[in-house]
Order: structure tokens, then C-alpha cells, then sequence
């Protein structure tokens, strides 16, 4: 049965310090939202398929004067790998508290024109490598009581947000789905799993947009600009904290109201 957490004091309440948090696929957000946690006392694993990414990455927290953080070189693609990191991991830090699935892939062409390759890639790092890993650490988590797992799905899994991202859009509402599988299968093991809806971020994923692209979705924002790494900080540790204990199988959309503000304007 999951414990009904008591505590009122808030800085107890949404702390995640001595956690241990794996950040899967560690881009933009992912490292934003890995130094967020740090700062507040988690040890972080970041893990990256690309191993020079994953040096500079290394060398990058060291001159910030991080130092509760390990790094793993994972393609999450490859099942097996997995298991043998989170193999690694659980020997080293006595398993894992929190997962943070964020490794994603956005590439843009029209709908009917998107290659089989391409589609395949996307639909295999955005989904089925997040259903891999969270399959390996859930079973991890099983085995320790519990944890939790938070996943980054999109608003466009939930509204057709551009007419040239049909297959990220696609795999998105497929990360939703899996959250709320998996919150409904792993409850009776003390695991909560949840998501986060973003809609644009400014991060290293829309370094090759162009001006216009980039003026057209600010226009879309109620706030009149797009969200940035920092407005997802407060989400991430209210989803890894105790505070959100008896939450489970929710999406949690941060978009500045974007996908509901569609008034007519006269």
C-alpha cells in the first residue's frame, strides 16, 4: 500500500535530496533538468548514446563544480545494454529512486513525404526506447519497493501542433499511453509514473529553425513567447519529490495554456 506521506513542512515536503535520478537521454532539457536536481542535493546519472557528447557533458558539470553525478554510455535502442547499465547502477548506488525519460528526435517534412528510415528512428528513440528503459528500471524499482518514473511526452501528442511532424507527433501520443499503462500496472509496487506535456522549449533541438519558424510559434503563446529549460524545473522536482505521491498516470501539460487558447479574436 503506498504511504500516506504526512509531512507539511514544504522544503521536506518537495525535497529530492540523496535521491538517486537517472536522466535517459540527456539533451537539453534533460541536463537542464539534471542540474536543477543536483543543485538540490539529488545524484544525477545522465546517460547518452553519443560518447563524446557524454565527455563534454562530464567536463562541462566538473567546471560548474558539480559533483553528485556519474555518467553512462547507453543507447537505449539496445535492450541489453540497458539491463547491463541499470545492472551497473543498482551495484553502485543500491538501484535507482527516479527515472526521467527525455531522449527525443523532432526532424520536420511534410506528412506523406516522411521516409520509412526516418520514421522508424523517431518512432524508435522517442517510444520504444522509452518503453525499453522504463521496462528495465521498473523492474529494478520493483525490486527495491518503489520509485517513480517521469516521462516527457509533448503537447504534440495530445493536438496536431505542426503539419510537418507527424511521426514525433505520433510517438508522443504513444508516450502518453505508456504512462498510463504503466502507472496502472506498477501501483501495487509503490512505482508512480507520470508525464510532462511541454510545448516549444528553447533548446539545442531548435538551434536549425529558422527565424520565421521559431516568430510563428512564439505568436502561438498566450504569454507571447515559448517556454525556456527553467519553467520545467518546478514540474520536475514536484513530479520526483514526495509531494506528488498519490499522483499516477497523469499528463501534466506546461504550455502556457497553448493547446486550449484558440479563442475567436474579432
Amino acid at each position: 500500500m503506498k504511504e500516506i506521506i504526512r509531512e507539511h513542512n514544504v522544503s521536506n515536503l518537495f525535497s529530492v535530496k540523496d535521491k538517486v535520478i537517472m536522466i535517459a537521454g540527456s539533451g537539453g532539457l534533460g541536463i537542464h533538468i539534471g542540474k536543477s536536481l543536483m543543485e538540490n542535493g539529488a545524484c544525477v546519472l545522465f546517460t547518452a548514446r553519443n560518447k563524446q557528447k557524454l565527455e563534454k557533458l562530464t567536463n562541462d558539470l566538473l567546471e560548474e563544480n558539480f559533483k553528485n553525478f556519474d555518467t553512462f554510455l547507453l543507447d537505449q535502442r539496445d535492450k541489453c545494454q540497458i539491463e547491463e547499465v541499470v545492472g551497473e547502477i543498482e551495484k553502485k548506488y543500491n538501484g535507482i529512486d527516479v527515472l526521467f525519460n527525455t531522449a527525443a528526435i523532432a526532424p520536420n517534412d511534410k506528412a506523406e513525404d516522411f521516409g520509412e528510415e526516418l520514421i522508424e528512428d523517431v518512432i524508435d528513440i522517442n517510444l520504444v526506447g522509452a518503453i525499453f528503459v522504463t521496462q528495465v528500471v521498473g523492474k529494478a524499482m520493483i525490486k527495491k519497493g518503489g520509485g517513480k518514473i517521469i516521462n516527457i511526452g509533448s503537447v504534440a501528442g495530445l493536438i496536431c501542433h505542426s503539419y510537418e511532424s507527424m511521426p514525433y507527433e505520433a510517438a508522443k501520443a504513444g508516450v502518453h499511453q505508456i504512462t498510463k499503462t504503466f502507472a496502472t500496472a506498477w501501483g501495487k509496487y509503490n512505482i508512480n509514473v507520470n508525464c510532462i506535456a511541454p510545448t516549444w522549449i528553447m533548446t539545442p533541438m531548435l538551434e536549425d529553425e529558422s527565424q520565421s519558424y521559431l516568430d510563428a510559434a512564439v505568436k502561438m503563446h498566450e504569454f507571447g513567447r515559448m517556454a525556456y529549460p527553467d519553467d520545467f524545473v518546478g514540474t520536475a522536482i514536484f513530479l520526483a519529490s514526495d509531494a506528488s505521491n498519490y499522483i499516477s498516470g497523469h499528463v501534466l501539460v506546461v504550455d502556457g495554456a497553448w493547446s486550449v487558447a484558440k479563442p475567436i479574436q474579432y
